[in-house]
C-alpha cells in the first residue's frame, strides 16, 4: 500500500526552514527544531505557545532527554556520530503517530542531521580562526595597536573602544568529561544575557576559563559599581536559567583605553577571580580594584604570613581554642562590614550591644585599642592573611 506522504519532496528543498514547512504541510503536524542548549532554532507558524512554554519550563528535563516530562509531544534526538545537534519536536504524542508519519519523520531527521552537521562544521571553522585572533589579542601577539584594530574590524570588533575584561571560572574541580560541557553551557547562557545589555559581547574559552570582552560603546565609562550591579543581575539570570551549573565566580580587570592593554586587564581579571575566593569561596564577583591588600599578601610566602598572624592575633586564636569562643569570627565580620556595628551584628545574627561587648573583650585579650588606626590596620591585614593561609592549606 502506497504511503499518503511523499518524502521525496524533502530532497527538493535545501534549507532547514523549507524542509520543516514541507514536512508540516504533508503530515498536518506542527514542528520545531531545538538547539542542543534548549533554544528554538525554527518552528512552524502554528506551533502552540503551550508547547514552547513547556519546553522552556522543563529545559533541564529536555537537556537530559527525559521524554516522559513532555506529555503530548514527540521528541526525536538529532545527532551525527554521537555529536548532539538538538531535537526535532513534534506536537503530537508518539503513541498517536501513524506508521507512515513515523517513517516520514525518520527521513526528516536524516535531512536535518546533515544540514545541522554541515552548519556546525562551518561555525566551528569560523570559530577556530576567530579564537586564534582573540588569543593573539589577549596575549598581545601584535607589533602595534593599529594592527590589532585593523584585524579586529574583520571580526566586527571595534578595538578603538575601551573594553572590560571578565574571567568566569568554576569554583571547584569538575569530574572528568564534564568541564567542557559546563563551559559550553556557561558561554551560551552568558552570551544570551550579555547581548541584552552590551553590543557584541566577545567570548573565548581559555585555560578552563571563560574570558569575556565587553566594549564601553558610550565612550563614557559606567562607574565600576554600576557595571558590577549589571553583572550581578545577569549572574542571577544565568543561575535561574541553568540551575545545574556548578558554582562559579567572576573576576573583572580594570578598563584601559588602548587595545594593547587588554592583556594586562586579562591578568588582573584572573587575579581577581582567584583572590576573590579568599573573601567569598563560591559564586563571587570581584573587581581587581577592590582587592586592596590581598594583592600584596598573595605574593608573600605562607610561612611568613603565618608568623605575622601568630604575632598579631596569637593570643586571640589561643583564647578561642581554649574557651570554644568565636572572637576571631567576630573581628573578621567587623572588618568585612567596614567597621559598621549594625551591619556586622546583622552578619553575625547578634544584637549590636552584644557585638560591642565582644569587641571590648577582644581588645582586652589582645591588649590593644581598636580606636588606634595603626592597630586596626595590623589586625585587618592579619585577618586577610588568615584567609589566604586557610585557602592555601585546604
Amino acid at each position: 500500500m502506497a504511503s499518503e506522504y511523499d518524502a521525496n519532496q524533502l530532497w527538493r528543498h535545501n534549507t532547514i526552514e523549507e524542509k520543516m514547512n514541507i514536512a508540516s504541510q504533508q503530515l498536518a503536524l506542527e514542528l520545531a527544531v531545538i538547539e542542543p542548549m534548549g533554544d528554538v532554532r525554527y518552528k512552524t507558524d502554528a506551533l502552540s505557545e503551550s508547547v514552547l512554554s513547556l519546553l522552556r519550563n522543563r529545559r533541564q528535563a529536555l537537556l537530559k532527554m527525559q521524554e516522559k516530562s513532555f506529555p503530548g509531544i514527540t521528541l526525536r534526538a538529532l545527532s551525527i556520530k554521537s555529536q548532539p545537534l538538538g531535537w526535532l519536536v513534534v506536537e503530537q504524542d508518539a503513541a498517536e503517530l501513524t506508521a507512515a508519519q513515523a517513517d516520514f519523520l525518520d527521513q526528516l531527521v536524516h535531512h536535518l542531521n546533515f544540514l545541522l552537521w554541515h552548519e556546525q562544521e562551518i561555525i566551528r571553522e569560523q570559530r577556530n580562526h576567530r579564537e586564534q585572533f582573540l588569543y593573539d589579542l589577549l596575549y598581545h601577539n601584535f607589533e602595534t595597536s593599529d594592527e590589532m584594530i585593523k584585524l579586529g574590524k574583520l571580526w566586527n570588533l571595534d578595538l578603538e573602544l575601551p573594553h572590560h575584561v571578565m574571567v568566569i571560572e568554576f569554583d571547584n574541580p569538575l569530574p572528568a568529561g564534564q568541564e567542557k560541557y559546563f563551559l559550553d553551557v556557561l558561554e551560551h547562557d552568558w552570551s544570551r544575557f550579555l547581548a541584552s545589555r552590551f553590543a557584541q559581547p566577545v567570548m573565548i574559552q581559555l585555560r578552563d576559563q571563560l574570558v569575556v570582552l565587553l566594549a564601553d560603546s558610550a565612550r563614557n565609562l559606567r562607574s565600576q559599581g554600576d557595571f558590577t550591579k549589571i553583572i550581578r543581575l545577569l549572574m542571577t539570570q544565568v543561575r535561574e536559567r541553568s540551575p545545574q551549573l556548578p558554582p562559579f565566580s567572576l573576576g573583572i580587570g580594570r578598563l584601559y583605553p588602548l587595545a594593547s592593554d587588554l592583556c594586562r586587564s586579562l591578568q588582573e581579571a584572573r587575579q581577581a577571580v582567584s583572590l576573590g575566593r579568599f573573601r567569598q569561596p563560591e559564586n563571587g564577583i570581584t573587581c581587581y580594584e577592590e582587592l586592596g591588600v590581598l594583592k600584596l599578601l598573595s605574593h608573600i610566602r605562607t610561612e611568613e604570613l603565618d608568623d605575622f598572624v601568630q604575632e598579631t592575633l596569637g593570643p586571640l586564636l589561643e583564647y578561642d581554642e581554649e574557651n570554644n569562643t568565636g572572637y576571631l569570627d567576630t573581628l573578621e565580620a567587623y572588618f568585612q562590614e567596614n567597621e559598621s556595628l549594625p551591619k556586622a551584628s546583622e552578619r553575625l545574627f547578634i544584637h549590636v550591644n552584644t557585638l560591642r561587648n565582644r569587641l571590648k573583650k577582644i581588645q582586652e585579650i589582645l591588649g590593644v585599642e581598636l580606636g588606634q588606626a595603626s592597630d586596626r590596620v595590623r589586625f585587618y591585614v592579619a585577618c586577610q592573611a588568615i584567609r589566604i593561609i586557610k585557602r592555601t592549606k585546604y
